[in-house]
């Protein structure tokens, strides 16, 4: 199937689930302009995340690539779930007022319970929000890393997550040249380290420019096929230690 195909299966199916983008990038474990790229048709979708894509709207990968229809599994579960309410409504009804009353009180009780864990669990799943210190300079297109100079920084607010911890400040990529890890407008978190290990992704400067590569024995590799490695002299700025989402 060609990409295009895939990607307006995709669409629909989010449509149908009544999915966003990030519902299904936070589930496929992907950044949002990741997944976007999957649904826009820009992207091949790999072996491993068709079969997540297949798990998250429980379907066949044979379904998304066009093999088979997709058998509607939500009707048949709807058809079932209305018998047994029908059975329980019967028989509910065959009670005597005293055992009608016993089963009414139980539900309240089950009801308010419910709504107690339904509160607690929105507490626990709210969205923190963190600041950090965002270089002017994007990856690929700025000019040098003066981390010293006031001008070159502004405070942002962005989702807290543990990876903000380690960081000590954030730079935004400039184009496509590191997909599928990093796409254009991510949030790259940097923890400062002048000696990033072979074959970690950090934020180098090169010929003034800084960017976002991984670091080979000779060159800084561009994860993305169509753009070529970098040679020559490189200073290291930082480790990548994570992507940070606006808040």
């Amino acid at each position: 199937m060609v990409k295009k195909e895939l990607g307006e299966r995709l669409f629909k199916l989010r449509k149908e689930y009544q999915k966003s983008q990030a519902d299904v990038a936070r589930e496929l474990g992907l950044t949002v302009s990741a997944y976007q790229n999957y649904e826009n048709g820009r992207r091949e979708v790999g072996y491993e995340t068709l079969i997540k894509l297949a798990d998250v709207y429980e379907i066949s990968t044979d379904y998304l690539l066009g093999r088979e229809p997709k058998t509607d599994a939500f009707k048949a579960f709807t058809r079932q779930a209305k018998a047994d309410y029908n059975t329980l409504e019967e028989r509910f009804n065959q009670l005597p007022p005293d055992g009608k009353a016993v089963i009414i009180a139980l539900l309240k009780v089950l009801i308010k319970a419910d709504n107690a864990d339904k509160a607690e669990r929105e507490n626990a799943n709210a969205v923190r929000i963190a600041s950090i210190r965002l270089h002017r300079n994007k990856a690929s297109a700025g000019y040098g890393y003066d981390l010293s100079s006031d001008d070159e920084w502004e405070e942002i607010d962005v989702k807290d997550i543990p990876e903000i911890q380690k960081a000590d400040f954030a730079v935004e990529v400039d184009g496509d040249s590191m997909l599928p890890d990093f796409s254009d407008g991510d949030i790259v978190l940097i923890k400062i380290d002048p000696d990033v290990p072979i074959g970690k992704v950090g934020l180098f400067v090169h010929d003034s420019k800084g960017y976002i590569k991984e670091r080979g024995k000779d060159r800084l590799i561009s994860k993305n096929p169509d753009y070529p490695d970098i040679f020559g002299e490189s200073r290291c700025i930082g480790l990548v230690v994570g992507t940070a989402e606006r808040a």
